[in-house]
């Protein structure tokens, strides 16, 4: 394929993936992980291990799939469990327009889950990086894809190896209806990275040692690989379209491509020297390859915030709910981002990030969160209570561990433990 061609395969994707409903559904990934009863990592290997795990959730109403003779994920009709390459566990629910409708899945999730984490005395944990174990402790998936990218990443970012194995993330996506609707969504998404980086910070631990650094998560996707990570070279330097993120997807090693269904390594070459056909397939996998703060798919991805347990989590999904599918707040999010380049946004992340007082971070973390309010449906305001619980009283959300430990307290994560009855606090 010309170069034109590839481009032309990327934006056909992207315009079949138009949303044209009234209701705008969202999508979210939960990031966690397995620990024993002292907080170290469930590898897939051992015994009672994640793949066992899997094992008995597939005695109930889920596809599983191998590779080879692993057990490496399940399928049902409303989710996805995946495995991450440090043994991490993702549950992908699939898109509804109604927040109650992703928290009843969720729900039933961990009412599954926690029953046989239980009986193995193994807790489930959601935080934004391993608490006890070092990433050099904890053994590699078995997924080809992983060993490649694994391989890959050894001479790349200081941090790819911990971005692999050592974090967990909580992620959501939203529609887009046109290529204007996605140029405003994409740039206001990347302008509300730092606030997200610093407000969904829950990363208290980095390498088995309690971190005084802000935003970890930030820091080790800025520390992974410039060409694939972290902030779009160009996304506030003009109209960033459809076209632009398939030539930044063309121009970046795609690490692996898919050959007759199997995957092959293909190492520093870029993607515009590998990509032989627009295969659906394909496209899906070397989308998959990019990991930008706000990536691209069948929808825009939004990726800055850390692991967090229920019901914070749902306070997450709300607040960015409210933000943008109103067409009103999305306007008002991109005329906000309109007063940024490139180079004076990299400036203003910087110093949002950061731990250090800063009165427009905060006004603006408030203009937010009453922004998604007001724009909520009036039985989905409650969601964001214990955000705002969360954010008068610490600040952000790894603050509240910190003084747990600091006034000597032996359970100071529990609150991020999904063991224990779930309930809602509003």
């Amino acid at each position: 394929m010309n170069y034109q061609a590839q481009i032309d395969a990327f934006v056909d994707y992207f315009k079949k993936a138009e949303s044209n409903k009234k209701d705008h559904k969202i999508g979210v990934e939960f990031e966690h992980f397995v620990v024993h009863k002292d907080l170290s990592a469930v590898s897939y290997y051992e015994n009672q291990g994640i793949e066992e795990l899997l094992k008995e959730m597939a005695k109930n109403k889920w596809q599983p799939i191998y590779e080879g003779e692993h057990l490496v994920a399940l399928n049902n009709n409303q989710a996805a469990i995946t495995i991450e390459p440090g043994g991490q566990l993702e549950i992908s629910i699939n898109p509804f327009a109604k927040i109650e409708a992703i928290e009843k899945i969720y729900l039933s999730f961990l009412a599954e889950i926690i029953p046989i984490l239980d009986n193995w005395e193994q807790k489930l944990l959601a935080i934004g990086y391993q608490p006890k174990d070092s990433i050099e402790d904890i053994p590699l998936l078995p997924k080809k894809r992983y060993k490649y990218m694994y391989k890959y990443f050894a001479d790349k970012g200081q941090y790819a190896h911990n971005m692999m194995k050592g974090t967990a993330s909580l992620q959501l996506s939203i529609d887009y209806v046109n290529e204007k609707d996605y140029i405003k969504k994409m740039r206001s998404a990347f302008f509300l990275t730092p606030l997200i980086y610093y407000l969904f910070d829950n990363t208290p631990f980095f390498e088995s040692e309690i971190t005084a650094q802000a935003s970890m998560r930030a820091k080790i996707w800025n520390g992974c690989d410039p060409d694939r990570s972290g902030i779009i070279n160009n996304i506030f330097e003009k109209e960033f379209a459809y076209s632009d993120y398939a030539k930044y997807l063309l121009n970046m090693p795609p690490i692996l491509a898919k050959k007759d269904g199997e995957l092959v390594f293909t190492g520093n070459k870029l993607l515009k020297e590998v990509m032989l056909s627009d295969k659906k397939e394909e496209i899906e996998h070397f989308l998959s390859m990019a990991f930008p703060d706000v990536r691209t798919k069948k929808y825009i991805e939004i990726r800055a915030a850390d692991a967090l347990p229920y019901p914070y989590n749902f306070a997450f999904i709300a607040l960015l709910k409210g933000l943008f599918c109103p067409k009103k707040n999305v306007a008002e999010l991109y005329k906000l981002s309109l007063q940024y380049n490139q180079k004076e946004f990299l400036e203003f992340k910087t110093k949002i990030i950061n731990d250090k007082e800063n009165k427009e971070r905060e006004r603006l973390i408030k203009e937010l969160i009453s922004m998604a309010e007001s724009s909520l449906p009036q039985a989905e305001k409650k969601y964001l209570a214990p955000l705002k619980k969360i954010y008068n009283k610490y600040g952000k959300f790894k603050n509240k561990t910190l003084e747990n430990i600091k006034a000597g307290q032996k359970d100071y994560l529990d609150w991020c433990i999904l063991n224990q009855k779930q309930t809602f606090i509003g």
